[in-house]
Formats: C-alpha cells, sequence, structure tokens
C-alpha cells in the first residue's frame, strides 16, 4: 500500500550537477505522480501518456518529461575550448561518464577546484581531474582569474636520492605518461603502496609491481619517512598529503538532527547505501574522523557526525518492551496522554529536538519506559516523551467520545460514497476516481470530504498520529459503521493502511486487489496488523 511518509527523505548532502531542465524532471524521494503532476501543472493522465507509463510506479532518478515537445534527439552543440581557458568549481561537482544525469558517477569534485575545460556540449563541459576524464554542470563553474605570468623554462624531473614510498587512496590509474589522454597500465587498488621514483609537478613517477608509469599525486600519500625528492618547478604547488585517518571501534547513540545519507565509505565521494529520517537513534560502532559506522534497517554503511546529536540522557540499558500489543503498552493497562498537547522528542531530555507531538486522550504505543521517559513509536520511527504527562488506565477502557447524529451521519455518507466504486483497481497516490480509483488514504480524503468532512489530505500514518479524525482508540475498541480502522507494518513498518469499518468486524477498503471489503476476524492476515480505531 502507499505511504508518503514510509519514502526515504530527501537526501542533505547536495551534488551541484543534479539540475532538471525546465521541460523534465528528475525524481526525487518523496515525489509522486500525483505530485510532480500537480508541481509542473500536468494532468496526470497526460504525465504517464507522454512518458509511456503503464502504471503509477516511478523510480528515484528517473528522468520524466513534462511535455510532448522535451525532444532528446536533438544534441546540443559541441564546441572545443580554448587550452587558455580555466574553471573553478563553485559546489561539490560530480564527475560523470557522458553530458547528462542520468550517466554514471565517475567521482565527486570537491568545491574551490580548478579545472580545465576540454569541450562543451550545451549545458555541460568536458574535463579531467583526478586521473578521470568526464562531463560536469556549467551551472557549477565559474571562470578563473588569471594573472599574466612569466614565462620560465620547464620543469626538470629531479630523481631522489632514496625512493620513497607511498599509499593509494583510491584505486589509480597508472599511465604511460604524465597525461589523463594517455593510455592506462593498470589500474593501482586503493591503499597499495608504491614506489615513488620522481615527482614532476602534479604527477608522479611510480613503480607498481613490474609496471613503471604516472599517477596524479592528489591520490597518493606517503607513508615512510625517507629523504624527500629535491624540488622541481612545478606551475603550481603540489598540494599536502593527507594525515591517515585511524578508524576507532566505539559503542555510543546518537540522533540524527536531519534526513542523513548512509555511504560504503567515510566520505561524500562514496556512493549512497540509503538514507535516515530526522530523529531516528542510530548506535554507531566505528568512528573515522568526522564519520561514524551504523545500521539502520539492516543496512549499514557511514555516516557524517555533522548531523548527529549524542544521546546523553537516553535510558542506559536495554528495557525489555511491555508485554502485549507488540510493545504498544502492558498486557492489563493502556497509555493515554493526559495534558492537551504533549512534545515528542528525538531523545529523552527536554534540551532535544521536538519531532513531532501527541495530544489528550491519545493512546501510547511505548516501547520502554527509562527515568521518566517514554519511548514511544512515533509515526515510522521513535521519540521520547515525559511520563508524568501520561497515565495508566485498565485495558480497553479507553473510550470514544460519543457520536454527534450529525458526525454519525456524514460517517455512513462516507461509506455511501466508497461503496460507489466497490471494483475500481488500487491506483497508487490517486484520491480522486477521475484517475482510475483509489489509494488506501486516498479514498478515505476522498469519501469523507464529500460527505461533508474538511480533511487534508496525507497518509496513514498522519492520519492515525494526528489530530485528524478524533483520538486513537485501543484495538479492543468495539467500533461502529462510519468509524476508521488503522492497520501497521502491512508493505512498511508502522501505521501503512486503514479503512472504514461498515460494521464491527468488515471494512471497505482500496487494497492490492482493488475497493473491496474484508473481515478483520476471518482473516488472520488483517486481524494480526490492527493498530486501533478513531472515531470521525
Amino acid at each position: 500500500m502507499y505511504s508518503f511518509a514510509a519514502i526515504a527523505a530527501v537526501s542533505i548532502i547536495a551534488q551541484a550537477d543534479e539540475v532538471a531542465a525546465a521541460s523534465t524532471h528528475v525524481v526525487r524521494a518523496g515525489d509522486t505522480l500525483w505530485s510532480i503532476s500537480q508541481k509542473h501543472n500536468v494532468s496526470l493522465a497526460d504525465l504517464k501518456t507522454i512518458n509511456k507509463l503503464s502504471s503509477d510506479r516511478i523510480a528515484i532518478g528517473q528522468t520524466l518529461k513534462l511535455s510532448e515537445n522535451t525532444s532528446t534527439g536533438v544534441k546540443p552543440a559541441t564546441t572545443q575550448v580554448s587550452s587558455n581557458s580555466t574553471q573553478v568549481t563553485t559546489a561539490a561537482l560530480n564527475l560523470r561518464l557522458a553530458a547528462g544525469t542520468s550517466h554514471k558517477i565517475l567521482l565527486t569534485i570537491p568545491k574551490g577546484k580548478t579545472l580545465k575545460p576540454i569541450q562543451t556540449s550545451g549545458a555541460w563541459t568536458k574535463v579531467s581531474y583526478g586521473g578521470k576524464t568526464g562531463w560536469v554542470h556549467n551551472g557549477y563553474l565559474k571562470t578563473a582569474s588569471v594573472k599574466p605570468t612569466t614565462p620560465s623554462k620547464p620543469a626538470t624531473p629531479s630523481t631522489p636520492t632514496t625512493a620513497t614510498t607511498s599509499q593509494t587512496t583510491a584505486n589509480l590509474n597508472l599511465r604511460a605518461s604524465k597525461s589523463t589522454n594517455s593510455s592506462v597500465l593498470v589500474t593501482i587498488p586503493k591503499g597499495k603502496s608504491v614506489t615513488v621514483l620522481s615527482v614532476e609537478g602534479s604527477w608522479s613517477h611510480v613503480k607498481y609491481g613490474t609496471k613503471t608509469g604516472f599517477v596524479a599525486n592528489t591520490y597518493l600519500m606517503k607513508t615512510a619517512s625517507t629523504p624527500t625528492p629535491a624540488p622541481s618547478q612545478p606551475t603550481a604547488p603540489v598540494a599536502p598529503s593527507k594525515p591517515v585517518i585511524k578508524e576507532e571501534s566505539i559503542s555510543q547513540s546518537f540522533v540524527t538532527t536531519a534526513n542523513l545519507n548512509v555511504r560504503k565509505g567515510p566520505g561524500i565521494g562514496y556512493a549512497l547505501v540509503t538514507n535516515i529520517p530526522n530523529g531516528t537513534t542510530v548506535k554507531a560502532t566505528k568512528q573515522s574522523g568526522t564519520w561514524v559506522y551504523v545500521t539502520y534497517n539492516g543496512k549499514s554503511g557511514y555516516v557524517s557526525t555533522g548531523y548527529l546529536k549524542q544521546t546523553t540522557t537516553a535510558p542506559s540499558a536495554p528495557v525489555t518492551p511491555n508485554a502485549g500489543d507488540g510493545g504498544a503498552g502492558n498486557a492489563s493497562f493502556d497509555y493515554v496522554v493526559n495534558t492537551p498537547s504533549l512534545n515528542v522528542r528525538a531523545s529523552a531530555s527536554t534540551s532535544s529536538a521536538v519531532i513531532g507531538n501527541v495530544t489528550a486522550g491519545q493512546t501510547l504505543r511505548v516501547v520502554q519506559t527509562s527515568n521518566g521517559w517514554h519511548q514511544i513509536y512515533i509515526g515510522n520511527t521513535t521519540g521520547f516523551v515525559a511520563a508524568s504527562y501520561v497515565k495508566s488506565v485498565p485495558k480497553g477502557s479507553v473510550t470514544a467520545p460519543p457520536s454527534s447524529s450529525d458526525g454519525q451521519a456524514k460517517s455512513l455518507a462516507a461509506i455511501a460514497v466508497a461503496k460507489k466504486f466497490v471494483g475500481t483497481p488500487y491506483i497508487w497516490a490517486s484520491s480522486n476516481p477521475a484517475n482510475g480509483g483509489f489509494d488506501c488514504s486516498g479514498l478515505i480524503y476522498y469519501a469523507f470530504n464529500q460527505a461533508g468532512y474538511s480533511v487534508p489530505r496525507t497518509n496513514v500514518a498522519t492520519y492515525w498520529a494526528g489530530s485528524y479524525f478524533g483520538t486513537q482508540l485501543s484495538k479492543s475498541f468495539v467500533p461502529q459503521p462510519g468509524d476508521l480502522v488503522f492497520f501497521e507494518n502491512t508493505y512498511t513498518a508502522g501505521p501503512s493502511h486503514m479503512g472504514i469499518m461498515i460494521n464491527s468486524d468488515t471494512f471497505i477498503h482500496a487494497g492490492t486487489y482493488g475497493l473491496g471489503y474484508n473481515t478483520i476476524s476471518k482473516e488472520p492476515y488483517w486481524k494480526s496488523r490492527v493498530i486501533g480505531y478513531k472515531r470521525p
């Protein structure tokens, strides 16, 4: 089933060339066909027709055309660039295999690096950097101010009296001569030792195994304290080697302070593994400089400590979740908010970031309790609330507010609206029958607004956690026609599906196989996933 909250958050580390033309849209995390169509004032049906989509499924990074006039058949003019021109990067900039954001990233060029253009093609420029040649987006290049220089004699290579040993900091091409256009003799793996025979400008003449050739100094790190070669006369100073960063074992919990990328290695040049939502608690087991190694949803990698906050006041030892509803409260009582509004925080401290709130009468799903704080489920993550503002009541004693005759009439009217569309297909992100069907939260939005309610279009997790449709009621509550039923852990963890009860046991909903009916007591799949109910 569809849930906006289940889609990973947008990456916090911008890559400067991820720019779409006005006639196209590059899909990012959080995008849906519906949201894209609204943003660009294109109908959902036209958007699918233009891009020859047979379903509403789209993928992050996919480029969508916004009109029939968008053409990829006419290539931009390619222009050779004067060898005297130089450009400087204005942001961290991806070097791609070819001109376009759909092509493979070869490496990321740091901000402030000087590049010499080889040729241009439309909005892209071909350059060489770090032993690789590829394309970068012109929007993040500026012309370098070049001062006139006095002609000097060519640098004469000098040979050190004693050869030094260096280590490669990345997979590094060994070339036949000092040029990225020369042939590659072999690719030296990251972490391998090479013998430096001489340093010549920004290149080093090295020996690796039985082969001798040239490598870029940028990816060498000196590993031995040996006599350094006599300086040649380079046209530009050679950047000093970076110090070796030792990786240490740690055991520390952190809370993310923003949506955070997880990468394969300790740096922004490494490939993305996944991303972690803001406010998520993670445990680090290794540290490498300003990066730590964490695991999230079964995937491991490195994250920047610049977006982590140490959880100094969180429970000091693991506590076994309470028995009962999968950790959602004790077997004999429920946890209910007894203050008008209660902040949910990223960690067990009043100084930590607020990541949400709960309201009076809301039943909480408690994971554990320690030092005056409850750790609770909120949406697809967890947070902390002060235990002094939560009361314990006998299991199932939380009752729904009595329905007004007007409220019950609108709920019954919503059922009638939903029944009109029984048999229509499940359409991801749809909340209008004009699209041919609905997803689960889209049906609720449409049916209740047609019945006279005024509720915004959002997702299941927000309908459950927010104040929409009244307070949360426990799974032991006996519903009546028109009440909403909520389910968890269907296609994703947490609240992820909902429907409308047409009696105390049967509900109508937009499911995988279309809009129809299911009976909770007779179907273990649904019975085991009920979180609770709400009475509009």
